[in-house]
């Protein structure tokens, strides 16, 4: 009997499962119905969208192509205006001197070099009209045979264009759409350009450059853009001209080039009774829009067969979804016993004796109570790594290296930093004896001793300042100091009275001898690391005053000061790579004051030195873009160079850094800068993106995987997946501070699949 009930309760279950079922099949029957009436109405919309985006890629690869053959007209043009016999013969008079009869030559010789620039140019002349000639590659000509036997223009005569080449000053004027034909009579359309010469003075009109551009060529390169995006593409000007078009009907334009405003877009229009739409891009080297015309009716036919497309799509989510229906409620059980099976970790029956229902769903949502608990003990545990967050910003803070994001306030507030002013010092405590305290030297006892150190600094610090310690890689203890407004006419004298207790108290309480080293103030976060190679100099001379003097009296001499810390050339390197000139040569010149202070002895320190500075420069110019590979000889050479005059070569071991730091600076803005910056902006665009790797940013410029990581190490310093970690991490404690979001869908924003592989990568970093 015990059996039988079983299988009825079985039973009795089964058929629930099937009307539940059922029940979902009517509901997702009648979803389906409304989607595919939505995805009919608005498939136009989307297929517009879609094909918008189409032209617009379409568009943006003509600009990279016709920008590129338009910039080639600039590049002729600047190479003909400085020509250095062309200024000569533009004042040359008639009759013409044998010297000026040789120039002209050399220039038609000359321009012959250029001819071959790019197939886009048919042909250049430069037009003399104080001599009434003509000079082209090779030629050297009148008007009238240019352009009355060899390139007749229809409608234009050779008087005309004398006309036009002296009727004011022309800066890069178009005549477009000219039919000229050669004296084989050939025909072919060409585009006019004309630029005044001198172009260093638009007052003196003594030279035209007339430049014939291929019409043919220009648009021969975006036919099959045309043909692919199944319309036709316009090149207009400013004054509304059609320049250049695929099609030999240059009827008014529908739309006018004030419509196309921003650097590109789209608009409507009609034409000939038949709606159009107009994509269009703006050139970067004349202003040109380039245009994209395409009959609405295209975008109609698509969205007859996306509408096709749904209505079939219809028809089989139905019939799978009768199908599919059928053999889950047959099936229903599997999923929920494995999942059951899955949370308990053992294969125990679904039922339990003496149960009037299941318990399947009770243990699910124990299992999801449970896993809440665990979520707030983590996000608990992800709170308490907000302190150690925290000695890591300012162990890199007070040497200067903090990145500028981490300076901004609400990054401040994550970490429970709070400034009062703009004012800073720096205070470092190193332990030089603390045997009378510890009876050993291990590792626990020092670190203990650093934080008694910094506990007592720290409360000293914080009667009228607000301070915040760590201790840095050497074990030395580390004061960062914010200067009330209040007492900053004070400063100098409070922060001795500081050192004087300190010291004091570690004396006399805890019998500690320790050297302290206190920065001058700076009046800017900005400059910690300038106030930190303060310190550090501070405290060395402090350790050196507690040395005493040297009491065996072998040497003659005391041994001159030497001070080029590991930490200070890390600050020079950067200060270099960063292309902060200024910042640099400050640096540069503190350093070497603090090492030129006298002859002998000394002379042999600074000379050391500046082996030393030229030493880094070296190492810093094998990662240098572009630079010339002299400088690095000249570097290796002066290792040699005698010590008589170190103040000369410390000027120019400044001008080589000043070199250096330009390189860097200037690399920013070339190629190598824009594809830095594209890798930067799709990093910061899809972070959240779990698939984004080296190798999809890789496929999206069109480069291989080991030349992307290179360039970005060598560019950064750093790797791609760095700097992926850093963006998504900075994210994540944006949104821990600013939102009440949970950990895992914090997860999930930031890019992660789950919330245990996100605190994991959270804990390590």
């Amino acid at each position: 009997m015990r059996t039988l009930s079983k299988y009825k309760w079985e039973w009795f279950r089964l058929n629930g499962a099937w009307s539940a079922l059922f029940w979902s099949y009517i509901a997702i029957l009648l979803l389906l119905i409304v989607i595919g009436s939505l995805l009919y109405w608005r498939a136009k919309d989307v297929v517009e969208i879609s094909v918008e985006h189409t032209n617009s890629a379409m568009l943006g690869q003509l600009r990279e192509l016709a920008d590129g053959q338009l910039q080639m007209i600039e590049q002729l043009e600047q190479q003909v205006a400085s020509h250095p016999k062309l200024m000569q013969l533009m004042r040359s008079k008639v009759p013409l001197t044998d010297k000026d009869q040789y120039a002209m030559i050399e220039v038609a010789d000359d321009l012959k070099r250029y001819k071959q620039l790019t197939p886009f140019i048919y042909d250049y002349y430069i037009y003399l009209p104080k001599i009434g000639t003509l000079l082209g590659p090779g030629v050297k000509t009148t008007p009238d045979i240019l352009f009355g036997q060899v390139d007749r223009f229809e409608g234009l005569t050779a008087q005309d264009w004398m006309s036009r080449f002296q009727d004011g000053y022309h800066f890069r004027t178009f005549d477009p759409s000219l039919r000229a034909s050669s004296s084989f009579g050939e025909e072919r359309h060409i585009l006019g350009y004309m630029q005044t010469l001198p172009l260093v003075d638009r007052s003196k009109q003594l030279a035209t450059l007339f430049i014939m551009i291929n019409d043919e060529q220009l648009g021969s390169m975006f036919k099959g853009l045309a043909e692919a995006g199944k319309g036709q593409i316009y090149i207009v000007d400013a004054d509304n001209r059609i320049i250049s078009a695929t099609t030999d009907t240059r009827a008014e334009l529908p739309f006018s080039y004030s419509d196309m405003t921003g650097d590109q877009g789209k608009l409507s229009a009609k034409r000939g009774g038949e709606d159009t739409v107009i994509s269009y891009a703006t050139s970067s080297v004349y202003g040109w829009k380039y245009v994209l015309e395409v009959p609405r009716t295209v975008f109609l036919a698509e969205v007859n067969e996306v509408r096709s497309w749904a209505l079939l799509l219809f028809v089989l989510a139905a019939f799978s979804g009768a199908v599919v229906s059928g053999y889950l409620a047959f099936r229903n059980y599997r999923p929920i016993r494995d999942l059951v099976t899955a949370v308990s970790g053992n294969g125990a029956g679904v039922f339990s004796a003496g149960k009037q229902g299941p318990i399947e769903y009770e243990l699910i949502h124990t299992s999801i109570q449970s896993a809440r608990l665990t979520e707030s003990e983590l996000r608990a545990r992800l709170s308490h790594q907000t302190p150690i967050i925290r000695i890591h910003f300012l162990s890199r803070f007070i040497r200067g290296y903090a990145e500028p994001h981490e300076l901004l306030e609400q990054s401040l507030q994550f970490m429970g930093i709070q400034f009062v002013s703009d004012l800073f010092a720096i205070m470092l405590i190193d332990v030089e004896d603390m045997s009378a305290y510890a009876s050993g030297n291990d590792e626990k006892e020092r670190l203990f001793v650093n934080f008694v150190i910094s506990n007592i600094a720290s409360d000293l610090a914080n009667e009228r300042h607000i301070a915040y310690t760590t201790e840095l890689d050497q074990g030395r203890v580390a004061l960062l100091i914010n200067i009330c407004e209040a007492d900053a006419v004070q400063d100098s004298s409070g922060l001795a009275s500081i050192t004087d207790q300190l010291d004091e108290v570690l004396r006399q309480r805890f019998r500690l001898r320790v050297a302290i080293g206190v920065s001058s103030l700076v009046r800017d976060r900005h400059h910690i690391g300038e106030a930190f190679r303060d310190a550090l100099k501070r405290l060395d001379e402090n350790r050196k005053s507690h040395a005493g003097p040297i009491e065996t009296g072998e040497l003659p001499d005391q041994i001159p000061a030497y001070y080029f810390p590991l930490d200070i050339e890390q600050q020079l390197t950067n200060y270099v790579k960063s292309g902060e000139e200024e910042k640099t040569e400050q640096l540069l010149d503190a350093l070497y004051t603090d090492h030129d202070a006298g002859e002998g002895s000394k002379s042999l320190i600074i000379s050391y030195f500046l082996m030393h500075l030229s030493s880094t420069l070296f190492r810093i110019v094998q990662t240098t873009p572009r630079v010339e590979p002299d400088l690095a000889l000249r570097l290796l050479r002066n290792q040699g160079d005698s010590i008589a005059d170190t103040h000369r070569q410390f000027l120019e071991l400044k001008a080589d850094y000043r070199i250096v730091c330009r390189h860097w600076k200037e690399g920013r803005s070339d190629q190598g800068s824009r594809m830095l910056d594209t890798i930067q902006r799709i990093v910061q665009e899809r972070f959240g993106q779990n698939m984004l790797s080296v190798g999809l940013i890789a496929d999206e410029l069109g480069i291989t995987q080991p030349y992307l990581s290179s360039f970005y190490k060598k560019a950064t310093g750093r790797t791609i997946l760095e700097f992926i970690a850093e963006v998504r991490l900075r994210e994540a404690k944006r949104l821990l501070s600013e939102t009440e979001a949970t950990v895992a869908q914090i997860a999930l924003v930031v890019g992660y699949s789950n919330d245990i592989g996100f605190i994991r990568f959270f804990q390590e970093t």
